[in-house]
């Protein structure tokens, strides 16, 4: 039986690279580890934890003799390193060299536009993903050093579902770079179009990067063309909450705002009529956006944002509809036109459904790992 060890700087099965570890570990065949900083949920799916401590930030520098004793106790025979565009350099650390290993770099992230900046406050970008110290170390990192990197430490395979880390690095010497799209689980439950009541849901983090205050500011023409339209916020608790709250309040009952944790999140998009992520950055989250490919996994039309986390999964018109960020008329409109036009709502419905499951699905992701394992394991 294959032993693999995830090294990942934080794991949570909630977040999308932890989902994804989470998956693999439960579709590839193999005894699977994981070493992280702090595992904060999901132990349950793995035949070890390994929790070094320290800041996530620095993961894991300062910590090789840790890691070396964790990689002692695991004897892997692989090494599945999990992170962005610095995961190069952490294929680089000594305590890695004797191992066998592949990458798989969730996103290649990069500083936001001039232009985006208007988009959000410093400090609101400063508590999200979209301005983080690694989010300047990228945007500056040259790509040939990245893949010179890769070549030194021995990785030759590396697994993205970010096409900038594709186009990056998939034709560099000596790299095999593998696309996947992920995130879409097999539900026999379904979203059905309701014109007298409908609901439109949100689910994740409570940050003004994500576009809730667009959403909100949206949705007074929404309800004033759907006088019967409920939003529901499924919002994990952020520093801005407070703020969204009060927000979401002053537009009285027609707002619902969930802050506990949901026992069943595709439950919720189930029964809902839209779901819209409206997200202000390419990097608000990794690609791709997970709840977004959850809702069309149930048959849930999606209004998204033209930005990269969403553009890795939702084709414009195609598997639902996409409008500039930070854009509350373009995104009512959206919203309007699914839910008062049955024929377009079950259009995106089907369609979105389609590209989830010839596309998306966990088992491809499994099937595409499973090989990659298997040919570096050959070589």
């Amino acid at each position: 039986m294959t032993r693999v060890a995830h090294v990942i700087a934080e794991f949570s099965a909630k977040e999308a690279m932890g989902r994804t570890v989470t998956e693999l570990a439960h579709r590839v065949d193999g005894e699977h580890h994981v070493v992280t900083t702090h595992a904060l949920d999901g132990q349950d799916a793995f035949a070890g934890v390994h929790e070094l401590g320290g800041a996530l930030e620095t993961f894991p520098l300062g910590r090789s003799d840790a890691l070396r004793d964790a990689l002692d106790k695991i004897g892997p025979d692989l090494v599945h390193l999990h992170a962005g565009a610095l995961g190069p350099f952490l294929s680089l650390l000594p305590v890695l060299r004797p191992h066998r290993k592949l990458l798989t770099a969730y996103a290649w992230p990069t500083l936001p536009g001039p232009a985006a900046w208007r988009r959000a406050t410093v400090a609101e970008m400063r508590t999200s993903n979209v301005l983080r110290a690694r989010v300047v170390v990228t945007t500056v990192l040259p790509v040939p050093l990245a893949a010179a990197a890769l070549r030194r430490s021995g990785v030759t395979t590396v697994l993205t579902p970010d096409p900038r880390v594709a186009e990056r690095l998939g034709h560099r010497r000596g790299l095999n770079v593998v696309r996947f799209t992920s995130g879409a689980p097999a539900d026999p439950r379904r979203a059905n179009f309701d014109a007298a009541q409908p609901t439109i849901v949100f689910a994740g983090r409570a940050e003004s990067v994500r576009g809730l205050d667009t959403l909100l500011e949206a949705f007074g023409p929404v309800r004033a063309a759907v006088p019967g339209v409920r939003l529901r916020l499924l919002l994990i608790p952020r520093p801005e909450l407070p703020r969204i709250l009060a927000r979401a309040g002053a537009a009285g009952e027609a707002i619902e705002v969930v802050t506990e944790p949901v026992p069943d999140l595709l439950a919720e998009l189930a029964a809902a009529q839209v779901g819209t992520w409206p997200f202000k950055f390419d990097y608000t989250t990794s690609p791709p956006a997970m709840a977004l490919v959850e809702a069309m996994a149930v048959g849930l039309p999606v209004v998204g944002t033209d930005v990269a986390c969403v553009r890795a999964v939702l084709d414009n018109r195609v598997n639902g509809l996409s409008v500039p960020p930070a854009d509350p008329p373009a995104l009512a409109r959206a919203l309007i036109t699914l839910l008062r036009d049955e024929q377009t709502w079950q259009r995106y419905a089907t369609a979105g459904l389609e590209a989830a499951t010839q596309r998306m699905g966990w088992e491809r992701v499994a099937q595409t790992t499973a090989e990659a394992y298997a040919s570096v394991l050959r070589s």
